[in-house]
């Protein structure tokens, strides 16, 4: 399948991705923002796809370094063009593998970040483009076993960010607390005022103490049929590099 660039942040980033199929949406753009990162951290993505988090992430974070782990021959392709065509090969490090049989050490990252399938076989719509199912649809993915295998990799005291769906959103705690990932702030994301939450943005640490804070809600669109909110426009543009 042909690569296609697209042209990000006003042209800071160009992202490689497929033609057709799976191409990266506003989930990834929403936790690229959510995430917070520190220098000395040792970070992975975990199913990166064709990293448009990652390389959003070290333009904010700019003396970050990330190790992008994906499974797909396609998206490792979109990842080791990304790494090329935006000069991050001294900050982007492409691993081509699965979680459940992750080639390094465990138990070493500060920090791991993912946009992970969010719907249980047989739910949702199903794609004609079966790379797009394999990004969105958990055929072979189960959310228990991939939330131990992150807090195995974990440190003790490391942090976990996510974006996934808000109908799933107590399974998720579930599995987060099974595994020691306690969850310290999360964000419902709607559509727009009024509407029901669609995602959720959710980061936790690992052995931390119970306590949780619910940030404000966050709106897509200011109306229906309106237009993008401030902030989803600040997100779309250079001005969400300006870290505060």
């Amino acid at each position: 399948m042909q690569l296609v660039p697209t042209p990000f942040l006003e042209g800071i980033i160009t992202v490689y991705q497929p033609e057709k199929g799976f191409r990266f949406g506003i989930d990834s753009v929403l936790l690229a923002n959510f995430l917070s990162l520190k220098p000395k951290d040792l970070i992975l993505e975990v199913g990166a796809g064709s990293g448009i988090i990652s390389l959003i992430a070290l333009k904010k974070f700019p003396q970050c370094k990330i190790f992008a782990l994906e499974l797909e021959n396609l998206f490792v392709e979109c990842l080791k063009r990304n790494v090329l065509g935006n000069k991050m090969e001294d900050k982007l490090f492409v691993i081509q593998g699965d979680i459940k049989t992750f080639p390094l050490k465990r138990g070493i990252f500060d920090v791991i970040f993912s946009n992970p399938p969010y719907f249980k076989s047989g739910a949702g719509r199903k794609s004609p483009y079966e790379i797009e199912n394999i990004a969105r649809r958990n055929e072979e993915f189960d959310l228990n076993e991939f939330l131990k295998n992150v807090s195995s990799l974990l440190k003790n005291r490391g942090k976990f960010f996510l974006v996934f769906t808000a109908l799933r959103l107590a399974e998720l705690i579930y599995f987060l607390k099974r595994h020691k990932l306690e969850p310290k702030l999360l964000r419902l994301v709607h559509s727009y005022p009024s509407s029901e939450a669609k995602l959720v943005l959710l980061s936790a640490i690992k052995n931390a103490r119970e306590e949780t804070r619910i940030l404000p809600p966050l709106y897509i669109y200011d109306s229906p049929k309106g237009s993008y909110t401030e902030e989803i426009k600040k997100y779309l543009s250079k001005k969400c590099l300006s870290v505060s």
